[in-house]
Parts: structure tokens; C-alpha cells; sequence
């Protein structure tokens, strides 16, 4: 079995353009090996030859037949790269890294709703179809900029009990930020059900601040899926450290109480270089 530092070729089994600017890459591993130990929520460093390498969250998981996938926006060199590959393409993955999403115990909790903004739907998509498999009670917000950028709209439907939409420009669904949807969501639940409820949670950090919020107010469970830029995706370069914790090796995804520590959570990135940044000169 190959060690999850070994690159591995994967030829590209399908191709599905889910919007103008976002695509998902389908591959089948030709020996199960490590890959069939993968947990939503964890990530691949994927290898564009020539290109680059990047980590790219796990969007799609079927075991039968075995299909692995990931959905990539196009935003760079590396990423826009991916977007033009066809089936039958060929690149290399590294992993899986990381942890993944840890579904509670039924007997503490019954609820969980998934909160998703823009591309974040992609780590978010995969835990959620867990925990409705595995019979909780699945509430779904799915947010992003606009209509054409809502990812998995069928797959949500597919997964949900409830599933509402947002858009900030009121294209689609909700007129306005996630948050609100959520906030109004724990407005109807009694602090018993709060505390029978979990959020799952992926999208531009500045949402999941306003995320982090809304939970500390209802005093609600929650597991963030955190981004940094990572170079090697096994802890040696510290690219993706933040307040002391290395993203790829204690993340990507950290409970409410673990982000209470990540003091940079929120409020600084770094650049290729590893300095500091203010998070404000990264969004977009």
C-alpha cells in the first residue's frame, strides 16, 4: 500500500462544469489502498504537471463503485489549469491529509445543519450526505454571491430535510447573508434542541466569523473547515501555521472551542512568504 506522501497518476474519469467558474474532476483509483480510508472533510494536494500542486478538499465520495472527486474554482494558474483538463487527463494526488468531519453521538444529538458559503459547499457537501445517511435530522444554508454560484443544488435537495438558500444579491432564495438564515433557524428551536444540535460549517472566513457568532450566542456545537495556503500538505514547510497550529496537520477542520484558541482566526493569512496579513486584503 502506498504511503499517503507518495504521489499516485489518476486519469480523469469525468468532467462536470457545475457553473461558469467551477468544475468538478472525477477520478477512480485503479487500487483502493489508502484512498478507501478517506473522511469527508479531509483534503489531496493535487499535482497539475507543469503547473502546480495545491490542496483541494474532497467534494465527492461514492464507494460503489469507488469514485473520488474534487471541485475547483477558477481563480489562478494552478486552479484554472484544472478547470481546462478533459476526461482522460492526467494528474497526480498526494493524501488524504488531514482530519475530517466527526459526526456526534445520537444519543446527545439529533440535529445537523450544514452552513455553506461559495465553494466551501465543497467540504461541506460530502459530511452532510453523512449525517443524513446515517439518520440525523439535516437542515442545509447554502449561500454564495449569486444564483450562478450555488454549488450541488441536487445534491442538497437529494440530502436535505430542510435546505434554504442565500445569495447577497437576492438572485436566488434568501436576499442577504447566511448568517441571518441561520440565525432564524435557533430562533425556533428550545435550548433543548440547541443542545441536540450540531453545525457544520465551510465558506469565506469572514462568514464563519459571523458563523462562530451566532453560535456563541445560541451556545451551539459547531466544526469549522479551515483554509490555509499550504506548499507541502504534511506539517514541514509552516506555511499553513496559524496561532501555532499547522492547518494540515490539526485541521482543516477544528471544533467552536478549539477556534476560541486560533487567535489569527479572522483577522490574518499569510502570503506565499509566510507573512502575516491582514484578512481584509484577501477577500475579494
Amino acid at each position: 500500500m502506498r504511503a499517503p506522501g507518495e504521489m499516485e497518476v489518476f486519469k480523469i474519469k469525468k468532467v462536470i462544469a457545475e457553473s461558469p467558474t467551477l468544475t468538478t474532476l472525477l477520478f477512480t483509483p485503479k487500487h483502493l489502498g489508502r484512498w478507501s480510508s478517506l473522511v469527508p472533510g479531509q483534503f489531496l494536494m493535487v499535482w497539475v504537471p507543469g503547473v502546480d500542486e495545491v490542496p483541494m478538499s474532497l467534494s465527492y465520495l461514492k464507494k460503489t463503485p469507488f469514485v473520488i472527486g474534487i471541485t475547483v474554482q477558477n481563480i489562478g494558474p494552478a486552479t484554472s489549469a484544472l478547470c481546462s483538463l478533459e476526461e482522460g487527463d492526467k494528474i497526480g494526488l498526494r493524501g488524504p491529509y488531514g482530519n475530517g468531519f466527526s459526526l456526534p453521538s445520537k444519543d446527545d444529538f439529533n440535529r445537523i445543519i450544514g452552513v455553506s458559503g461559495g465553494v466551501g459547499a465543497a467540504s461541506t457537501i460530502l459530511p452532510m450526505e453523512w449525517a443524513f445517511n446515517e439518520g440525523f435530522e439535516t437542515v442545509n444554508l447554502v449561500g454564495a454571491r449569486n444564483k450562478d454560484l450555488i454549488l450541488f443544488q441536487e445534491r442538497w435537495e437529494e440530502i436535505s430535510n430542510d435546505v434554504q438558500y442565500s445569495t447577497d444579491n437576492g438572485s436566488f432564495g434568501h436576499s442577504g447573508f447566511i448568517t441571518e438564515l441561520l440565525t432564524k433557524e435557533l430562533m425556533t428551536l428550545t435550548n433543548r434542541d440547541l443542545k441536540r444540535t450540531m453545525i457544520f460549517t465551510c465558506g469565506p472566513e469572514i462568514m464563519m466569523v459571523a458563523v462562530k457568532k451566532v453560535l456563541d450566542q445560541f451556545n451551539v456545537k459547531g466544526q469549522f473547515s479551515l483554509e490555509r495556503y499550504m506548499k507541502c500538505g504534511i506539517g514541514i514547510c509552516d506555511s499553513c501555521s496559524m496561532s501555532g497550529k499547522r492547518i494540515c496537520m490539526n485541521g482543516p477542520i477544528f471544533t467552536v472551542k478549539e477556534i476560541d484558541d486560533l487567535r489569527e482566526f479572522g483577522k490574518f493569512h499569510r502570503n506565499r512568504s509566510g507573512t502575516l496579513i491582514p484578512i481584509t486584503e484577501c477577500v475579494k
